[in-house]
């Protein structure tokens, strides 16, 4: 067996990257409504992670009694004025599926 080099490709982690990819959209979303979480991580695999059934967890860090009110009082801000488009626009639009057909 020929054991030749290697290249970046070699470390690739398609779960690690699932879990990059899917913790910035989690970060992203709630940039969006003022949020940020400073110590957010992926942790790598342990031990009891397959009880979560995935090999990677995000955390959010440790939260301040404080930031803990200041992010609910964003969050329930932003769902306010959801409800108030709704009530006066009603029912959002389905978002476009990938696979939708013209």
């Amino acid at each position: 067996m020929y054991l030749g080099p290697v290249g970046r490709e070699y470390w690739t982690n398609a779960d690690r990257e699932q879990a990059e990819d899917n913790g910035s959209a989690f970060v992203t979303a709630f940039r969006r409504l003022g949020i940020d979480f400073p110590d957010i991580d992926i942790k790598e695999p342990c031990n009891d992670c397959h009880i979560r059934g995935t090999n990677y967890v995000i955390t959010v860090g440790q939260l301040s009694v404080a930031e803990a009110g200041e992010f609910a009082e964003k969050i329930d801000h932003a769902m306010d004025q959801l409800a108030q488009y709704r009530k006066l626009h009603g029912p959002l639009p389905e978002p476009a599926t990938e696979d939708a057909t013209d």
